[in-house]
């Protein structure tokens, strides 16, 4: 009687097995993030003078790396990717206009959710390897935006010119690199987000306008201070104001 009864009991737990296989998943759909680049509420055009306090700048380079972007729950968090590479002004784009950034992020679980944490560079963890750690289609692959002189990786890239006195004369020029581990940043976003077929997309809008309006006040470029972020690994001042500001120039919708 032994011999026959192991196989019938495996025959039944494969049967149960197979039952099991073909529960249904919990549903799920691709979330689209759409990130923009504006200046005062309209996108962002390379080289276009834009109002400044008193006098005027421009810009010709914005990008950024985006860490850790989860999806809150209540005290539920679900994070969808830990870094995302974003160009708003790729040497390629066929105009001076901002581009629209897109990520598709694949496999997200339907429901309501309330609120989205972004990551504003590179976190420590990750910030503590280079570009030659990683496949060359991973977003930290690349040789540019790695400050060797640092050991670490340049968060964000924001580069254009000030005219100070409104005479079409550019007064100089405005480098703002971030990095290092002590300006990493993450900010949370308290909104109803939905996720179902067919009406998943988040956008997140950055406006410079706001970005550089410190506590009410304009940052003051009428100081070459103020023009750079520091090459002194130990001198984040200008990093610092602008990190800790980012959450404040941001806008997330859907």
């Amino acid at each position: 009687m032994k011999r026959f009864l192991f196989p019938s009991l495996f025959f039944a737990l494969l049967a149960l097995s197979a039952c099991e296989d073909k529960s249904p998943s919990a549903p799920a759909s691709d979330l689209t993030i759409t990130f923009k680049a504006l200046y005062d509420g309209k996108p962002l055009e390379k080289y276009k003078l834009y109002g400044y306090s008193t006098y005027q700048v421009d810009f010709s380079r914005f990008n950024a790396f985006m860490a850790n972007i989860t999806l809150l729950n209540g005290t539920q968090e679900l994070t969808l990717s830990d870094i995302e590479w974003v160009d708003f002004t790729p040497d390629s784009a066929p105009t001076d206009t901002a581009v629209d950034v897109s990520i598709v992020l694949k496999n997200v679980p339907d429901g309501n959710y309330t609120g989205i944490r972004l990551g504003y560079g590179v976190p420590p963890s990750l910030n503590a390897k280079q570009p030659k750690d990683f496949a060359p289609a991973h977003p930290l692959s690349r040789e540019n935006e790695f400050w060797l002189g640092w050991g670490s990786y340049i968060f964000n890239k924001i580069e254009g010119r000030v005219d100070l006195n409104n005479n079409g004369v550019f007064d100089g020029g405005l480098i703002y690199h971030c990095g290092s581990d002590a300006v990493y940043r993450e900010y949370m976003f308290d909104l109803p987000i939905s996720v179902k077929p067919g009406a998943a997309e988040i956008v997140v809008e950055f406006d410079l306008k706001k970005l550089f309006v410190l506590n009410g006040a304009w940052l003051d470029l009428s100081n070459p201070y103020n023009h750079i972020t520091s090459n002194d690994v130990n001198d984040v001042v200008i990093a610092t104001k602008l990190m800790d500001n980012f959450g404040n120039a941001t806008t997330v919708k859907q």
